[in-house]
C-alpha cells in the first residue's frame, strides 16, 4: 500500500501512541528495495516491532540477532521481537534480552507462520498476560500454522495454541 508507506503510516502509529493505544508493526518483504526508507519514520512510535530475521537483516544491514535488536531499540522502538522461524524468537524491551525456543513442529509450510506469531503474541497483551507468556504464545501459534499448506489452512484455535505452548512450558 504505497500511499500508506512511510510518513503516512508513522501519523497514524503517533496519533495512536499520544492516545495511550498500543502500536505493534510486523513487516513483509520489500519487494521494492525500499526497506528501512519506508519504516524510519514509523520506529519511533512502535510499542511492538516484529520483523522476521531475515527483515531485520534486510532493514539494518547487520547479521548479528543481538546487534539487530539494539539497532530497532536505538532507532526508537519500545520492544523488537524478532521471528526466528525453527529458532524460536528473541526479543528485546526495557526490562532486557529474551530467547524463547520455538515449539517443535513438524513443519509442511511456513508461509503465514510470521503473521501466526504475531497474532498469537497479540492476543496474549490483550488476554493481560506477561511478556514471555506472550512470546510462547506466538511461537505455539506459529508452530500450529506450519502444519499443513497455505497460509491459513493451519491455524490452530486458541485453545489449541494455549494447549501446545502449555505442553511444552511443562515437559522442559
Amino acid at each position: 500500500m504505497p500511499r500508506l508507506d512511510g510518513e503516512a503510516t508513522a501519523r497514524i502509529l503517533e496519533w495512536a501512541r499520544k492516545r495511550d493505544i498500543t502500536t505493534s508493526l510486523d513487516t513483509a518483504w520489500d519487494a521494492s528495495g525500499r526497506w528501512l526508507q519506508t519504516l524510519q519514520p514509523c520506529l519511533p512510535h512502535l510499542d511492538y516491532f516484529m520483523p522476521s530475521l531475515e527483515e531485520a537483516q534486510e532493514l539494518s544491514g547487520i547479521a548479528d540477532p543481538e546487534a539487530i535488536l539494539r539497532y530497532f531499540r536505538e532507532r526508537g522502538c519500545a520492544t523488537v521481537i524478532l521471528k526466528m522461524g525453527d529458532s524460536g524468537c528473541m526479543a528485546r524491551s526495557a526490562s532486557g534480552v529474551h530467547l524463547v525456543p520455538a515449539i517443535p513442529s513438524l513443519s509442511v509450510d511456513a508461509t503465514g507462520a510470521g503473521d501466526s506469531f504475531a497474532a498469537g503474541f497479540l492476543r496474549g497483551l490483550l488476554e493481560g498476560w506477561d511478556f514471555l507468556s506472550c512470546l510462547r504464545l506466538g511461537n505455539a501459534a506459529g508452530a500450529l500454522s506450519v502444519r499443513s499448506i497455505g497460509a491459513t489452512s493451519g491455524i490452530g484455535s486458541f485453545a489449541e495454541a494455549l494447549t501446545l505452548m502449555q505442553y511444552y512450558k511443562t515437559s522442559k
